[in-house]
């Protein structure tokens, strides 16, 4: 595994989701479960966009790419969202649901992994 690859494709990923959030939330005004839903599905794609970009080859590079995309996502998201946007305040932010979508991180470069062997 590539260090700084996976690290630069973490960066692009809460990039993505950052805007993708910014636009379901003030965009199309969603807030609560409807907002995490939608946003849990629009990872799942952007995760699987990136994982077949990344060219993850395998079952085991794909949960090492996926464990470093959720530590650089779970931190930009403490930094930026919590500290900045939230004042510190972290609320109701990990939402069951949130955390779902952190689990998706892992495993979704994981199954792109395991069907390149397929």
């Amino acid at each position: 595994m590539n260090w700084l690859k996976a690290i630069g494709y973490g960066l692009v990923l809460f990039a993505l989701m950052f805007v993708a959030g910014s636009i379901v939330m003030f965009g199309l005004k969603l807030t609560g479960n409807t907002m995490s839903a939608v946003m849990l599905i629009a990872g799942i794609i952007v995760l699987w966009l990136l994982a077949k970009q990344y060219k993850i080859n395998s079952l085991g590079e794909g949960v090492q790419v996926g464990i470093v995309w959720l530590i650089i996502d779970a931190l930009m998201e403490y930094l930026v969202i919590i500290q900045i946007f939230n004042k510190g305040v972290v609320g109701n932010f990990y939402s069951p649901l949130l955390l779902l979508g952190y689990a998706t991180v892992v495993i979704v470069p994981a199954l792109v992994g395991q069907m390149k062997k397929v």
